[in-house]
């Protein structure tokens, strides 16, 4: 933490720098990250390896944070060092402050989803035309289900409820997925359109203050992709969670779904693909965080969410044939 200091009072026009603190609750995964008080204000610090690749991916989130704030949206404002750099790079490691968010994670209240909702349809219109660096816009992030991580979801869930419905709830999913598969095969992906995506749309990443959208963060995955695959997150982390209810997931999808089409409309393939995306998105999330958590997370047991998943599968495979059919 001495050492952060110094090199923020040796590149930074502040006149006064105290040590820095680790930030509480936050993943350090990729990252280390803290925050520092100063005589202009509290930054978060966030540390990074010299790897070229990385550090042109770090300049380009600058670049891209400064447009969203000229257009309106609330990205965090970096701040330069002293030679007007935003990243300041030492011999084996690099940092960057970024002006503190004095926020939350977001609550789902009607108002915290309408706003994040119509945040991410203004964020796909005016990055439509944004330069981005090169990448193959149909490989998604979430295209499939790894069937070595599903298999080890079921078989927990297995283990906790030895019994024939976990079996047939199982069948259910793996029928959706197929079904799923077929819908964003690599031919479909030509019929959505592409741009630039923020890749990571979730409650961590929105911060709020009461019920006032105050910064989107976290650029790490944003380049150029498919604007389902936005969406797809967003529905999924946002309106279907853990509920099976129909009525609140109809609600939440809706509102979410028509805010974002206050900026930009879904087309019809889109509309249609959308509730498998969601589904294969959900799924992966679902297998890989039971993994990582040893069979239990957000209070549901792997068994539980298997009888989850397939009753939000179902939902999904219907809202997607309604789409089709203009019900």
């Amino acid at each position: 933490m001495a050492i952060i200091q110094k090199v923020i009072q040796d590149n930074y026009d502040f006149a006064k720098v105290e040590l820095p603190e680790q930030l509480p609750q936050a993943h350090q995964r990729r990252h280390r990250k803290m925050t520092v008080q100063t005589d202009k204000g509290k930054f978060l610090v966030k540390t990074y390896s010299t790897d070229l690749r990385e550090l042109d991916n770090l300049r380009f989130q600058h670049r891209l944070s400064e447009y969203l704030a000229e257009n309106g949206l609330p990205a965090p404002r970096i701040q330069r060092a002293i030679n007007g750099k935003g990243v300041v790079e030492q011999a084996n490691w690099a940092m960057e402050l970024q002006a503190f968010i004095d926020g939350g994670s977001m609550k789902i209240t009607v108002e915290t989803l309408t706003a994040t909702a119509k945040a991410l349809g203004k964020f796909h219109e005016i990055c439509r035309d944004y330069p981005v660096p090169p990448r193959d816009a149909r490989m998604w992030r979430f295209s499939d289900v790894p069937r070595d991580i599903f298999q080890r979801l079921y078989e927990m869930a297995y283990q906790q409820c030895p019994e024939q419905r976990i079996v047939d709830r199982c069948n259910t999913i793996a029928r959706f997925l197929h079904d799923a598969q077929a819908a964003l095969s690599i031919e479909q992906r030509d019929k959505f359109e592409n741009g630039l995506i923020h890749g990571d749309w979730h409650g961590g990443n929105l911060m709020f203050k009461e019920e006032a959208l105050v910064g989107i963060v976290d650029f790490e995955f944003s380049g150029a992709g498919c604007f389902l695959e936005d969406i797809a997150y967003g529905v999924s982390n946002l309106c279907i969670r853990r509920s099976v209810e129909e009525k609140r997931l109809s609600t939440r999808v809706n509102i979410f779904l028509d805010n974002y089409q206050l900026s930009r409309t879904l087309s019809y393939d889109e509309l249609v693909a959308l509730y498998y995306a969601v589904g294969i998105k959900h799924c992966t999330t679902v297998a890989y965080q039971c993994k990582q958590a040893g069979g239990t997370i957000a209070g549901l047991t792997a068994a539980q969410w298997i009888e989850t998943l397939a009753a939000q599968c179902l939902w999904l495979a219907e809202a997607s044939r309604k789409a089709r059919f203009g019900e």
